[in-house]
């Protein structure tokens, strides 16, 4: 393969993947991440990165698309929920890194629909982490729905990275880059297992 374009921005891609799968913070029914690398230009993770590859990533794994599911790099299947990264990274000018993904102690909050409160510092301002209506896996209607929840809160996610409930699925999460994004992500899952532990305390 040619020369792979972002090089920094892959490796960090792989690096977090990996952190995802060993920190439980996604399983083997799927999950998936992007980065704006530049205007029309986002890295996102292929298709069955979680169920095939366990996370275990390589650079030339990550596709280079644009903003009309063009491959430009890369040889895997593109992600069945690409469309939601896109909506998200092309329409909003602060979010630069969006990650979708099923957090263990989250799982019950996604299952039965519930609400996730802001019971930490770590995520104080930045609201509660709500949930979407069940609407079937990887179509139209759920990347539409993702992003109408971010654009209603639009002055806040321009702001400061935030995430939603799909239910009976999965989380999705923003933020500038990804570091914060995959901050956020672990910020909800502390939150929610403050939840869960509660009633032991």
């Amino acid at each position: 393969m040619d020369k792979l374009s972002y090089p920094d921005i892959r490796e960090e891609m792989c690096i977090t993947a990996r952190n995802m799968w060993e920190r439980r913070l996604t399983n083997a029914a799927g999950g998936n991440f992007a980065v704006r690398a530049d205007e029309n230009r986002i890295l996102i993770t292929p298709s069955l990165m979680s169920e095939r590859k366990h996370c275990c990533l390589e650079p030339e794994d990550i596709l280079l698309i644009d903003y009309d599911e063009n491959i430009l790099e890369g040889s895997g299947r593109l992600s069945r929920e690409s469309d939601m990264h896109i909506m998200l990274l092309s329409r909003f000018e602060n979010i630069g890194a969006t990650i979708h993904a099923h957090p263990f102690h989250c799982m019950p909050y996604i299952a039965f629909a519930r609400p996730i409160p802001n019971v930490t510092e770590a995520t104080m301002g930045r609201g509660v982490v709500e949930c979407i209506p069940y609407t079937k896996a990887y179509t139209p209607e759920l990347a539409q729905k993702v992003f109408e929840y971010f654009d209603a809160r639009r002055e806040l996610a321009e702001r400061k990275p935030i995430g939603v409930i799909q239910e009976k699925h999965g989380v999705v999460v923003s933020g500038p880059d990804l570091f914060m994004a995959y901050s956020m992500l672990e910020r909800i899952e502390a939150d929610a297992y403050c939840g869960i532990a509660k009633s032991l305390i």
